[in-house]
């Protein structure tokens, strides 16, 4: 049986889960949003008309648009992963989310895209397979290169 076990406070690698950047609407300031343009390789102007939120009343402030449903505009789906299409240049609320079992989106997430749940002593609890296939998942982006965030990703998993 594979055992699996976190830390509610420990640091962990991010589970593709898009929960975080579905629940909350990401404030980016102007100069950040030059940068998103600059990145997509369109202007100012049409960022912030086709990508934030209108309703937002503070100038040199704008929030990204959320989609029906979906969570931020730039949340790509692929496979069981959520990825962002900005990943390089996303504002800083989202560089600097740092994914945690503390965190109800994290759980939310494991338990949404992975069928697993934490129990109180940080067992992670599940199918074994799903449990296996979350493992798997880890080892797999724990040697990627990460570019999101100043933060390093831990990873606190006993197989």
């Amino acid at each position: 049986m594979l055992q699996l076990t976190m830390h509610q406070n420990d640091p962990v690698l991010c589970f593709r889960c898009g929960e975080c950047c579905t629940r909350y609407q990401v404030l980016v300031e102007e100069k950040e949003m030059q940068q998103i343009a600059d990145y997509l390789g369109i202007s100012l102007e049409q960022l912030v008309t086709e990508y934030t939120d209108a309703r937002w009343p503070i100038q040199g402030k704008f929030l990204l648009r959320h989609l029906d449903g979906r969570g931020c505009i730039f949340l790509t789906q692929h496979g069981k992963e959520f990825l962002c299409s900005i990943h390089k240049v996303k504002p800083f609320p989202c560089r600097n989310w740092a994914p945690a079992l503390a965190h109800r989106e994290c759980l939310c997430g494991l338990n949404r895209i992975w069928g697993l749940v934490v129990s109180v002593n940080g067992e992670i609890c599940g199918d074994n397979h799903d449990k296996k296939a979350f493992s798997d998942f880890l080892r797999s982006v724990s040697v990627q290169p990460v570019h999101q965030s100043h933060k390093p990703y831990h990873k606190h998993i006993r197989a």
